[in-house]
């Protein structure tokens, strides 16, 4: 594929971030009067390794992860930037939100330079990859979520026609005795 020794370091770099983001946790702060949040401490180390491997400084992760910036309108034209804890429910979408994002490029990334080495004007050949999470559900679905059981589904029809249709024409052209499988499609 051309990936360099380099290109694949970022690469598991980029891996290792996003497992570590995900090892973040939050707790309440008592400490803080507006009902926010704070990185726990046995969450810390994770913190640290994976500001260190984005490039960023930690307390500028925490701060990203913890708090969201709001801007009023008053007092002047641009107005006044308020910095705006986050309660842990937040602060765990917002990481989640982050690792998302990362591992999204990386994976359009991956998926760009493997297409890149493909020959394509010189084969009908390719190979295609899917990666969605399995069916899931939720009290609360989301549009992500949709899509996700959508396409789970299409896949398992796609599937249904591809083996069991496919198969069982085969059957009756070779004249082949096998009982019909019914299936829902």
């Amino acid at each position: 594929m051309g990936i360099s020794d380099d290109d694949k370091l970022q690469i598991y770099t980029m891996v290792a971030a996003v497992l570590h983001l995900g090892n973040i946790e939050f707790e309440d702060d008592p400490e803080d009067t507006r009902g926010g949040c704070r990185v726990k401490q046995s969450g810390g180390n994770s913190l640290s390794i994976s500001s260190s491997l984005l490039g960023i400084d930690a307390s500028e992760l925490k701060q990203a992860l913890t708090s969201r910036v709001m801007q009023s309108s008053r007092g002047g034209a641009k107005g006044t930037v308020i910095m705006v804890p986050l309660k842990v429910y937040e602060a765990v979408n917002a990481r989640d939100a982050l690792a998302k994002a990362i591992y999204s490029k990386l994976f359009d990334y991956i998926v760009n330079r493997i297409n890149q080495s493909i020959p394509f004007q010189a084969s009908s050949y390719y190979i295609g990859v899917l990666d969605i999470a399995g069916f899931e559900f939720f009290t609360v679905n989301s549009f992500e979520q949709f899509c996700i059981n959508y396409c789970n589904e299409k896949l398992q029809q796609f599937f249904n026609e591809a083996i069991l249709k496919f198969e069982q024409d085969i059957y009756k052209r070779e004249g082949l005795n096998v009982p019909e499988i019914s299936y829902a499609d």
